[in-house]
């Protein structure tokens, strides 16, 4: 494979995740780069937009231990007469740092920790006292 993985062709690679049925699959198949940076794969299997998958590069080489990297499903076509589903993935990255709703699963304001006045953190403190 005479290309960098970082530049538009095709390149051979294993795409593992979860179905529209909910079960796991991992699928050796092609992966898509245009020069645009759009990156298409086509599975035996639809999955739903949204969907996250991971893409590991398939290499010829002695090691073969490339790292899986996390994909979105943007968009999918219908199945054509192959059996095959043409999606398009767009690449998931790290967050930099921690964001604030991240610390709670739930978005709704009553979920959130209240934020004690004075009064209450001394009527607190004294109990923690007398208890010791």
């Amino acid at each position: 494979m005479g290309n960098s993985f970082n530049s538009s062709g095709d390149y051979r690679i294993e795409i593992s995740g979860w179905g529209l049925d909910n079960s796991f699959f991992a699928e050796r198949t092609d992966l898509f780069w245009t020069p645009g940076g759009e990156k298409k794969v086509r599975l035996h299997r639809s999955l739903p937009e949204g969907a996250i998958v991971f893409i590991r590069l398939l290499t010829s080489g002695p090691s073969s231990g490339t790292i899986p990297v996390a994909y979105q499903v943007r968009s999918v076509e219908p199945m054509d007469c192959n059996g095959l589903c043409k999606m398009g993935l767009v690449q998931l990255h790290p967050r930099s740092k921690e964001s604030p709703a991240a610390k709670s699963a739930s978005n709704e304001i009553e979920d959130l920790p209240s934020v004690c006045d004075a009064q209450e953190a001394e009527v607190e403190l004294q109990r923690e006292e007398v208890l010791q």
